[in-house]
């Protein structure tokens, strides 16, 4: 910049001529007033004007987008040669271009000199030599530098202006496409359903029996599975979806003379030695399972109230707990009592057919057998 001027500041000297001798202490002192907050306001437009920097351009703004530190300051040019002084206070952006829509690749701070190595075309902005900087040179605003020596330097076209970068819209991935459907939803004890599915657009699909462990249960996203459920069951089907969320679509199959349709009258029940023996012929030992999860009934000389859970061929029985009679020893009854309550206990699957249920435990072996009774 070449030297600049300030606004002359008026000033006020003297009043209307008048008569000398109404001239008195009170007009000097006021005269004085004045003159004295006109010095203020002066001091103040200087503050503001030379004070701050200037406008935008001569502040610091956000990290520059080509790494050059803001504080380094470069070689000292040779004396004679072409300088730019930042005269902002608070420095100066060095742009890769001469104009706003350039990006900053640092600051020079204030008093910094710059060699000089060119000016624009406007002679509004020029070009300095910056080490490290693309093509080794930085332009700075006229605005903010004092210039010297600067005749004869060359005329540099701008570089074209950075076309902005696009940030790129993430795609959405696709919406799951799930289809989940039954052959039928109703059925008797030991009839069989068949489930369909087919699923797009999924990272995992489960299709389970609802009460067991999903993670069992892994399928592929088109399939099928025939189905036998003792008692009614609902069935989901699991999809982890591309998005990080989760869908689910369940189906519930009703189950007629199942679990807990009837009263069962034990047959017979497994020994250790691996036989067979039907109950002593002056008891009943009986079974309800009630559609609320409950379970109760007769061990033979004891009541026993209980707790299950089940779902389609899965059968789990919890904390059988008998009455405290005593009913004697003849002919084993309470070795039978004791044996049933622990057969029960270790219950795993189950199979209704022909209105009978046989309870197996978890490696298969049959143990109870009983009758609609």
């Amino acid at each position: 910049m070449d030297n600049q001027t300030q606004e002359p500041v008026n000033e006020v000297g003297s009043t209307e001529k008048g008569d000398q001798k109404q001239s008195n202490t009170l007009t000097i002192v006021l005269i004085v007033a004045l003159i004295a907050a006109i010095a203020a306001i002066v001091v103040l437009l200087i503050v503001y004007v030379f004070g701050d920097g200037g406008e935008d351009e001569g502040a610091v703004l956000p990290p520059p987008a080509v790494t050059v530190e803001a504080t380094v300051i470069p070689p000292t040019p040779e004396p004679g040669e072409p300088t730019a002084t930042v005269i902002a206070p608070k420095g100066v952006n060095v742009r890769t271009g001469p104009g706003l829509a350039y990006p900053v690749i640092g600051v020079a701070p204030n008093g910094a000199t710059l060699e000089v190595v060119g000016v624009s075309q406007d002679r509004t902005w020029w070009v300095v030599n910056i080490p490290g900087a693309p093509g080794n040179y930085g332009w700075l605003s006229e605005e903010y530098v004092e210039v010297q020596n600067s005749d004869g330097v060359l005329v540099i076209p701008a570089p074209p202006v950075p076309t902005p970068v696009a940030t790129p819209i993430p795609t959405a991935p696709p919406a799951p496409d799930i289809t989940f459907t039954a052959s039928r939803t109703t059925i008797n004890a030991g009839e069989k359903a068949t489930l369909s599915w087919s699923v797009d657009n999924v990272n995992a699909v489960y299709m389970y029996p609802i009460g067991d462990n999903f993670e069992n249960y892994p399928t592929t996203g088109q399939g099928s599975r025939e189905v036998q459920p003792y008692i009614t069951t609902s069935y989901e089907l699991l999809t982890f979806n591309r998005d990080g969320s989760t869908s689910s679509s369940r189906i519930e199959i009703s189950v007629m003379s199942g679990l807990t349709s009837n009263r069962w009258l034990l047959t017979s029940y497994s020994t250790p030695n691996g036989g067979y023996k039907r109950p002593h012929p002056q008891t009943e030992v009986t079974a309800r399972f009630g559609p609320d999860g409950s379970l109760s009934g007769s061990a033979g000389c004891n009541s026993y109230n209980s707790s299950f859970t089940a779902f389609d061929q899965t059968l789990r029985i919890y904390n059988m707990a008998p009455s405290q009679a005593w009913c004697g020893t003849p002919g084993g009854i309470m070795e039978q009592e004791g044996a049933f309550l622990e057969l029960m206990q270790r219950a795993s699957k189950m199979d209704i057919s022909a209105g009978q249920l046989t309870v197996f435990d978890g490696a298969g072996n049959r143990m109870l057998e009983f009758i609609n009774g």
